[in-house]
């Protein structure tokens, strides 16, 4: 665990990159979803733009784990999940 933490001072531009990955993944994307399963109307989404969403973080977290760059695969899991949920959520309530 303390390899990872030095691994975070060591490398300050991808500490902050995943902190505002995480922050855009757990504010933006959840609203979006909560919003969605609220009013049970997709009217106002993209599905083109949350299907490319869905398809480049499962990319990022195979690239992230091919390299074993943590920062990668934690920046893009939580964007793959929550933008699948939207993607399924789209099928349901179109």
């Amino acid at each position: 665990m303390n390899q990872f933490f030095q691994h975070l001072k060591d490398n300050k531009l991808g500490t902050v990159t995943i902190v505002l990955s995480l922050s855009y993944m757990f504010l933006g994307l959840p609203a979006q979803i909560l919003k969605i399963s609220e009013t049970k109307s997709v009217a106002d989404i993209s599905i083109v733009m949350f299907s490319l969403l869905a398809l480049q973080s499962i990319l990022w977290v195979a690239y992230g784990f091919q390299k074993k760059d943590w920062f990668v695969v934690t920046a893009n899991f939580f964007g793959t999940v929550f933008s699948l949920i939207i993607v399924v959520q789209y099928f349901l309530f179109s």
